[in-house]
């Protein structure tokens, strides 16, 4: 029998989004998908500022340890997987820290560098305006 595991979120406008994994599941995989939607969501400048200082979201805890451990010096994405599943006890793909960390550049609360064939992040000076968008 083949697994499957279907989550469906409707929004505020009434917009339903169904995401559904079917085969081999995983709890790896599963987060994936939550990962994913967490990525998709596209909450209102208020929610967006909340989500900032949630601890619950993987963003907040990723900006969290950064502006926490990391405003004086530089890192790269491994280095906040590292750090991130040290501190939380949860395995986080590489992948997703760095989506993360490319949108926090795109944002400018974040500057990039390209070292090698992988990038160095530093904290740029930003507002709390910046934080929220």
């Amino acid at each position: 029998m083949r697994k499957k595991v279907k989550v469906e979120i409707t929004d505020d406008d009434g917009t339903t989004y169904s995401f559904a994994l079917q085969g081999s599941i995983t709890q790896n995989k599963v987060l994936r998908m939550m990962e994913l939607i967490d990525l998709l969501g596209e909450p209102d400048h208020k929610q967006r500022h909340q989500a900032t200082l949630d601890n619950t979201t993987t963003y907040g805890r990723i900006l969290k340890l950064i502006l926490g451990s990391y405003q004086a010096k530089e890192f790269s994405s491994a280095d906040i997987a590292r750090d991130y599943e040290d501190k939380h006890g949860i395995q986080i793909p590489l992948s997703t820290v760095s989506t993360y960390l490319a949108r926090l550049s795109d944002k400018k609360v974040l500057t990039r560098q390209k070292f090698g064939n992988s990038w160095v992040y530093r904290v740029a000076h930003v507002s709390s305006d910046q934080l929220a968008t």
